[in-house]
């Protein structure tokens, strides 16, 4: 049992205030009525409670790093299509410009040819007016 009077008259005699002795003596007392080292035994975790625990983590470790390698092996695979998907996407790509090429070739080549005929027409044209034009003249003066 906790003499609680003989703990407040040692303070007081200390020098304490009897109301510093009395909160202090009323601290002590709920503290040993607790006993503030007394442990729930019923919380305690046992040596084959900690293993299973380590246990489990081991397990979650492993679990998690197959996970992670097969996402790693998903990923290369996933990164070598994109890369045939590209590689064809280049290819498809230089196919096409190399027929706009010659398609842009041949339209040239059918331009300038026609370019070619217009230009001829209209000299003919021209000559064939600028002859009538003359004889008409000639005719006029003569």
């Amino acid at each position: 049992m906790f003499d609680t009077h003989a703990v407040a008259r040692t303070l007081t005699e200390a020098d304490l205030t009897p109301a510093q002795a009395d909160a202090i003596t009323d601290a002590v007392r709920l503290a040993a009525e607790h006993d503030a080292t007394a442990v729930d035994v019923e919380t305690l975790a046992t040596k084959a409670d900690v293993a299973a625990v380590q246990a489990d983590v081991a397990g979650v470790e492993s679990a998690l790093k197959a996970d992670i390698a097969a996402v790693h092996t998903e990923l290369k695979v996933e990164i070598a299509d994109v890369k045939v998907e590209v590689a064809d996407v280049k290819a498809n790509v230089t196919a096409l410009e190399a027929r706009l090429g010659a398609e842009i070739a041949a339209a040239e080549s059918r331009l300038i040819k026609w370019m070619v005929g217009i230009a001829f027409t209209l000299a003919g044209l021209l000559t064939a007016a600028g002859t009538a034009v003359f004889v008409a003249l000639l005719r006029t003066l003569g």
